[in-house]
């Protein structure tokens, strides 16, 4: 399934809206943009920005909430197709299990001054908080996100597809 190739940008193919967040709802310093810009005749989201760990903040990211909300027992992960500038981010799911803002599924990647496509199998999410379950297998995704965060650095990310296999 294909939730976005920038064919409508800044709507998923579910026609929900991707959205910018920083550490600053929390009282974080770190902050940045997201575009649509053509990177190697790619169209894609262009997140870029400065992420500081100071304040407790440290982090950059843009989410997408799914309605419907994806069933992970219908597929097997995440692919995406990215472009970045050789350092690591990683890919948040929420689901209905997830209550507090800090809990989340994460898959992290490296990403290389070239485009590639990346496969996340959730059984290889880890959990961000011991509330949760253990895994994402068999649990509802009602959002996704792209982060850059949790170090002190320069974020270039473009995200030029993404979807569930």
């Amino acid at each position: 399934m294909i939730l976005d190739q920038l064919k409508n940008p800044n709507l998923t193919t579910q026609s929900q809206e991707w959205n910018f967040i920083s550490d600053q709802v929390m009282g974080g310093v770190s902050s940045g943009t997201f575009e649509v810009e053509d990177i190697e005749s790619i169209k894609c989201y262009r997140m870029t920005g400065i992420v500081s760990t100071k304040n407790n903040g440290g982090f950059i990211q843009i989410r997408s909430k799914l309605k419907p909300e994806i069933n992970s027992n219908d597929y097997k992960g995440i692919y995406i197709k990215v472009y970045g500038n050789e350092k690591k981010y990683s890919i948040h799911l929420r689901t209905g299990l997830t209550f507090a803002p800090w809990q989340y599924y994460s898959y992290t990647f490296y990403s290389p001054k070239n485009w590639i496509e990346i496969r996340a199998p959730f059984k290889e999410f880890k959990k961000s908080n011991f509330y949760q379950p253990n895994n994402i297998i068999g649990q509802k995704i009602k959002s996704i996100g792209l982060v850059a965060g949790f170090d002190d650095f320069k974020s270039d990310l473009c995200l030029g597809e993404i979807g569930f296999f």
